[in-house]
């Protein structure tokens, strides 16, 4: 157990600085924790991230638990998000005594093996992002709900504490699961009956009610938007989507399956070469290549293995044989079956994050195969079973470390490409966070020269980190405007692209109005230094205003308090941008 820890540990901590992932959501994480950091926890807000497609807002615990991460570690981006690191390191031992309630000594380690080098669990432990605990809390929040329920636990009212602790934190980390979990807690309960006093039920509301104060707050304060905002995403948006949806019931299913087929085979294997887009498509396999042909298979072997397993785990659960064993089934199958409901009509927009709250049960999944051959084919079975997690624990470092060389590459290599679509990230190239250090270094050094304030450009999911990244060296920056109608002499202007991209089509609408002074590759990405024409020059230099450190919200947006607002008694005031008292 303590190898398979050091593994996990050294697969989720290497190069975690350099190689870290850092883009839009990372960077807006880290200006929230770092002024905390430098002015007080005052700064801290009242509520959290954006649920995706929405202005629902989740609850702020990840931002708590970066702020404590600077506090023990170091106020850098890296340092805010080590507790990520941490917390999926520590879900590996969780996730062996979880699966240790319903199977033996070995295949527990077995399995834990192929959870501790999971591609998958590596890539989303590597940064910061708040569905990136999803894991860790889904993993604690089963453990704490099957020793409540279990009758030869003296502590159970104890773990109902852990259990409401863990639920709190896991519906703060993503908008599925602050819709599903309580459901399932609530019905998993109500199922099981455990015995324990109405005081400590009543003690384990408080502890909620308590972990959600910041919610309540900002909504006393609001009037309860972020309540309606909940509501329209339940119920307005999901109806509108079906109106407006082409895709009929039948394709959501098939598209549904397909994506799990998918992704059991890529959490299993660290393999993203697997189709499973047969189901709902019409693929002529007459006009695939061999990638095709070979993605296919691999996606009919992993539907068969799936549909084995699910077939498989029914098995079990007739053949229970105590209560910790079937309560955790019961736990199981109520997870499943619900975020396969919810992502029916989720289907065609689902994220490859969604799939994290049914990476542990994939592996618990095919975990069920094994016992059944071991208890059925005996010794055969042993050393196949044992033979198939080495292989698969083997093919997940191949890949680790194949990810690992092309994290390696992307800061040297400006003609490094993918060599497959990437399943779990999306991404269309490797970029890290030395790249946008290396950039903002170079950034620095020209503006040094005349001390003329920067204004960057750069694609979406880069250009607010480089933003950030140029802020925190107090350096004078602004965007620059997309009809190039204001112009400044006095000014250094920047784009950075990523070096795959089509650079001149890219620049075209910048190299009208400016001359390209220099150009500097960063591997994955190209750095462009440029100056205006002088005909196209509008003024001299632009005037910076003083930054409040008050956010700013837009008409019909609603504000996300931060505790010193609270504590001074003001009430934003659209009009005026300000928090007034």
């Amino acid at each position: 157990m303590l190898g398979i820890m050091l593994v996990g540990a050294f697969l989720r901590l290497y190069h975690f600085d350099d190689w870290m992932h850092y883009q839009l959501d990372q960077a807006r994480d880290y200006r929230i924790v770092h002024a905390a950091a430098e002015y007080g926890p005052g700064e801290l807000p009242l509520q959290g991230p954006r649920a995706a497609g929405s202005f629902l807002r989740l609850g702020p615990l990840l931002y708590y638990l970066e702020y404590l991460s600077i506090l023990v570690f170091e106020d850098t981006p890296a340092g805010s998000v080590l507790v990520i690191a941490i917390l999926n390191i520590l879900a590996i031992p969780l996730f062996y005594f979880f699966v240790r309630n319903i199977f033996e000594q070995k295949l527990s380690l077995g399995l834990t093996a192929m959870f501790s080098v999971s591609l998958f669990m590596v890539i989303y432990s590597r940064f910061g992002w708040n569905p990136n605990l999803v894991v860790f809390f889904m993993l604690l929040l089963f453990y704490a709900l099957t020793r409540v329920s279990s009758d030869e636990s003296n502590y159970n009212h104890l773990w109902l504490m852990v259990a409401s602790v863990a639920l709190v934190f896991l519906m703060n980390m993503h908008f599925i699961t602050f819709v599903l979990a309580p459901v399932v807690v609530f019905v998993y309960l109500i199922w099981t009956r455990p015995h324990i006093s109405k005081r400590w039920w009543f003690a384990s509301l408080i502890v909620i009610i308590f972990l959600n104060t910041p919610l309540i707050v900002n909504d006393i304060k609001t009037g309860g938007e972020n309540f309606r905002e909940f509501v329209a995403v339940a119920l307005d948006h999901t109806a509108k989507d079906d109106e407006k949806s082409t895709h009929s019931l039948k394709d959501k299913l098939m598209r549904n399956v397909a994506l799990e087929g998918q992704y059991f085979w890529i959490v299993l294997t660290g393999n993203q070469e697997v189709r499973t887009d047969f189901l709902y498509k019409d693929i002529d396999v007459k006009k695939c290549d061999n990638v095709c042909r070979k993605g296919m298979i691999m996606g009919i072997v992993s539907l068969v293995v799936l549909s084995l397993s699910i077939i498989l785990f029914g098995w079990k659960y007739y053949t229970r044989k105590n209560t910790k064993e079937v309560d955790t089934l019961k736990l199981l199958l109520l997870w499943s079956a619900g975020v396969f409901v919810i992502y029916i009509p989720l289907a065609f927009d689902t994220a490859p994050r969604f799939f994290l709250l049914l990476t542990p049960i994939f592996i618990v999944l095919l975990g069920v195969i094994f016992q059944f051959l071991l208890r059925y084919l005996k010794l055969p079975g042993l050393y196949l079973s044992a033979l198939l997690i080495f292989i698969l624990v083997v093919f997940n470092l191949f890949y680790d470390f194949e990810y690992f060389g092309q994290l390696s590459q992307s800061r040297e290599n400006p003609d490094f490409r993918l060599p497959h679509k990437d399943y779990i990230l999306k991404e269309k190239t490797r970029i890290t966070f030395a790249q946008m250090m290396d950039i903002v270094d170079w950034i620095e050094e020209k503006y040094e020269q005349n001390k003329y304030p920067v204004f960057l450009h750069s694609q979406a999911e880069y250009k607010r980190a480089l933003w950030e990244r140029i802020d925190i060296r107090d350096i004078p920056r602004s965007y620059i405007p997309g009809d190039l109608n204001k112009l400044y002499r006095e000014a250094n202007y920047f784009i950075i692209i990523r070096s795959q991209s089509n650079q001149e089509s890219f620049l075209k609408k910048y190299t009208d109005k400016m001359y390209i002074i220099d150009k500097k590759s960063f591997g994955t990405l190209t750095g462009y230094y440029l100056r205006p024409k002088p005909e196209f020059i509008t003024a001299e230099k632009k005037t910076f205003d003083n930054k409040s450190r008050d956010p700013k919200f837009s008409q019909g947006v609603q504000p996300r308090y931060l505790w010193r607002q609270v504590f001074e008694g003001c009430t934003y005031n659209h009009k005026t941008d300000k928090c007034e008292k």
